[in-house]
């Protein structure tokens, strides 16, 4: 039998998989990608393909799960993105394993667009006008697949055919997009702090695909205390546990909820630092109930940045990762123009600096392997491989 471990399911799980490590937790897991850096962080990793719709496998994530993590060695089931439109698949996931996480029945109401719309209008929480028909005029709509994530599935909905299954329409809101990250334990939460997400880059496939996040000092003035106050009802009436996040807007007038992610967001790695406790435990005590007083600030600024590919790329098998790269992909990888190739990180001393350096740093990798995809240099030239070692720590 393998040994007891805690089995993690993610999209992308490097930063569950990084979470748990600073806990030293014993995990195993299973993503869509299995990268370099996350395989070195578990007992053992492995990967699940995505169907034709960009969601799991179901058989084949089943067979993963009970190869890596049969039920009887399972210490807990801590799941991050992807599984938001496929609660059945949790459900049979969770047989033989205690689920440290929401339940299937909150994931089913929060990826209904219908039933989760009515639930923030019966909490008064303000958010934007959500329906299922295509509207008849529509300019200032978007389309968004039911319980997707990422934004990748975000259109216009002018840029759609007149009849797309499974998505539904949301009126677009101007203003200053921001997230919420916080702890739950079905009937109350304990804040962590405020994030402000970077704008999707040209690279992205999608106009309003995941880019990266800063960590803030604070949440916006005005707004804040009633963001907080939405996430504690939403908990009491859910019954969330564990790590959750909002994303919501701040527009001239007050503020509007986009979305509840009710399983740990990309951004638990901005929050899990010294000066912190582990949130990898913070959450597994949140699902059974427990949550800490309060949390300290870390002080400074952090701030996470996807890097897209320009153009179709081979990942050289020279190439020497700077270390604040993460969610590496292996040598000889093929990435398409517009997939993630990796995600970059910088400190600073407050949101702005920790912003520009990771910007920097974006563009730094993007054009070192636009170096190896040049055809005057070709793929494995010598001197642009050793010249990777230029990279400063």
């Amino acid at each position: 039998m393998p040994p007891r471990a805690f089995l993690l399911t993610s999209l992308s799980g490097r930063v569950l998989a990084k979470a748990a490590a600073r806990a030293q937790r014993s995990v195993v897991g299973i993503d869509a990608f299995a990268d370099q850096d996350t395989c070195g962080m578990a007992l053992k990793w492995t990967r699940s393909p995505l169907d034709r719709n960009g969601i799991f496998d179901a058989a084949a994530m089943l067979d993963a799960a009970d190869l890596v993590c049969p039920p009887a060695a399972c210490l807990g089931l801590v799941y991050g993105s992807g599984l938001e439109a496929q609660p059945a698949l949790l459900r049979e996931l969770s047989e033989g394993r205690i689920v440290l996480g929401n339940s299937p029945e909150v994931l089913e109401t929060v990826a209904d667009p219908e039933r989760f719309s009515s639930l923030l209008a019966a909490l008064d929480i303000p958010h934007p006008a959500t329906r299922l028909s295509r509207p008849a005029e529509v300019t200032g709509w978007l389309s968004k697949q039911a319980g997707a994530c990422g934004g990748t599935h975000v259109r216009l909905a002018s840029a759609l055919p007149e009849s797309d299954a499974g998505r539904y329409f949301q009126r677009q809101v101007a203003g200053e997009e921001w997230s919420f990250l916080f702890l739950a334990n079905g009937r109350d939460i304990c804040s962590i702090g405020f994030n402000q997400p970077l704008m999707t880059p040209p690279q992205a496939s999608g106009r309003w695909s995941y880019a990266g996040a800063t960590r803030m000092d604070a949440g916006p003035a005005g707004v804040d205390e009633a963001v907080m106050q939405a996430a504690r009802a939403l908990t009491a009436r859910l019954g969330l546990v564990g790590l959750n996040g909002l994303d919501f807007i701040v527009t001239h007038s007050g503020w509007v909820l986009l979305e509840l992610n009710p399983r740990p967001p990309a951004t638990l790695e901005l929050w899990d630092v010294p000066l912190l406790p582990c949130l990898f435990d913070l959450h597994v005590e949140a699902c059974k109930g427990r949550l800490p007083a309060r949390l300290p600030h870390p002080g400074s600024s952090m701030a996470v940045a996807v890097v897209y590919a320009e153009t179709r790329l081979l990942i050289p098998t020279d190439f020497a990762w700077p270390s604040w790269c993460a969610d590496l992909p292996w040598a000889d990888s093929v990435i398409e123009a517009g997939d993630p190739v990796c995600t970059v990180r910088a400190d600073g001393p407050d949101a702005a600096t920790a912003r520009h350096q990771a910007l920097g740093r974006r563009q730094e990798i993007i054009q070192w392997l636009d170096r190896f995809a040049s055809p005057a240099t070709g793929w494995n030239d010598p001197a642009v491989a050793q010249s990777t070692q230029m990279f400063p720590a």
